[in-house]
Parts: structure tokens; sequence; C-alpha cells
């Protein structure tokens, strides 16, 4: 593991001055408003944050682009599956109007073969149990999380939470 050197500018004792400050202010009843953008003017802090905002940004633009191009190109795989699925049907079609089994091309060789029966399901409801196979039980998380949340489980518990921001857009 490489030693990586941080370089804090200062950051974080003017945060920590910031937040004694804007604390002490608060405390005999000073103009919030006034304090805070004192603070943002001395510290940088909110420049940081800015630039981070900017960073988000740009990364949900990147997202929402590559998202738009995975559905296009997912479109644009399923209109190519279905044409050459229509494609085979059409060319196995010919082939057996003209009564042709098999026909060398420069490319390819293509050959009729048989294809095995597929079994169709007309009413699963009624079949059998016997024909069903057993699943591992799966876990009803919702179930769980409301038991944790009023004890009655010992087998799991519900963490501290924790705090996260919102960003909320004009």
């Amino acid at each position: 593991m490489t030693d990586q050197k941080y370089i804090d500018h200062g950051l974080s004792r003017q945060a920590v001055a910031a937040a004694e400050l804007l604390r002490s202010l608060a405390d005999d009843g000073s103009d919030l408003d006034f304090t805070h953008d004192v603070v943002e003017g001395e510290t940088g802090l909110f420049e940081a944050v800015q630039l981070a905002l900017n960073e988000i940004d740009e990364g949900e633009v990147v997202m929402a682009g590559c998202a738009a191009m995975v559905k296009t190109l997912q479109d644009r795989m399923d209109r190519t599956k279905r044409r050459s699925e229509k494609l085979r049907g059409l060319i196995d079609q010919a082939f057996q109007m003209a009564n042709v089994k098999s026909h060398k091309f420069p490319t390819a060789t293509i050959s009729q073969k048989a294809v095995p029966s597929k079994l169709i399901v007309l009413d699963e409801s009624a079949i059998p149990s016997e024909f069903f196979k057993p699943q591992p039980p799966k876990l009803d998380m919702a179930a769980l999380k409301a038991a944790a949340k009023d004890r009655r489980v010992e087998v799991a518990e519900m963490s501290n939470g924790g705090t996260t921001i919102q960003i909320r857009r004009a």
C-alpha cells in the first residue's frame, strides 16, 4: 500500500473554526444569515462543496447518457434479433416450398433439420404437485424489518442509521 499525502489547504481547521464561530454567534443571538455569509467567504468550504456538487451533476448527466445509450442499443439488438428470427423462418419456409434440404452458399451452408417437439403448458394450475420442484425459502425482508423494529426477534436488529444529504433542484 502506498502512502498518500493529503493536502487539506487548511480546510479542516477552517471548517472547525467556522463551526465554532457559528456556534458562538448563535449563542449571542446574532444574525445567522450574515454569519453564514461571513464564514463562507473566509473558509472556502462552500466553494469546495460547489465543486463536489458540479461533479455530482456531471456524473448524473453521464449516467443518464449511458442509460439512454444502453436502451438504444438494447432496442437495436432486440429489433435485429426479431429480424434475424423472421429471416430464418422465411428461409425455412422457402426451402420447404422448394423441397430443398441443404444448399452451400459462399458464406454458409444451410440445411433443414428436424426440431424435437416442445412442451406447451395449457393450464399450470391443473398440473399435479409431483411435477413442481421445491424451492428454498426466501427471506421476507419487509416482515423481518418490521419485527426487528418492534424487537420481536433476536436474530436481527436495526442499524443506528446515519446521515445523508438531499439535493433539491430548482
